[in-house]
């Protein structure tokens, strides 16, 4: 999408977030054994922040500002480091 619209000097970035509190994770957040998981495989040993947590909404802001006008066509992980290659993966902990 960001090569087709890149000639009309429109910008194409995505946000790929990692595990945050919301109404569809409530459940799972509640789960005894998620920080002992976390523990084991979140570089960052971080979970559960809530979309307005700065992590989201600066990059946000940035990305919507013109000193990002050279950025597009990527995707931005805000996961804890939780895709980044080596970290095991859940389902073999």
């Amino acid at each position: 999408m960001a090569l087709d619209v890149g000639g009309y000097n429109i910008r194409v970035n995505a946000i790929a977030p990692g595990l945050f509190k919301s109404e569809i994770t409530a459940s799972l957040m509640s789960k005894p054994w998620l920080s002992g998981v976390v523990e084991k495989i979140v570089p960052l040993r971080k979970y559960g922040m809530s979309m307005t947590d700065p992590a989201i909404t600066m990059l946000v802001q940035y990305l919507l500002q013109d000193s990002s006008d050279y950025i597009s066509g990527n995707v931005f992980i805000v996961d804890g480091g939780t895709t980044l290659p080596g970290v095991p993966i859940f389902s073999s902990l």
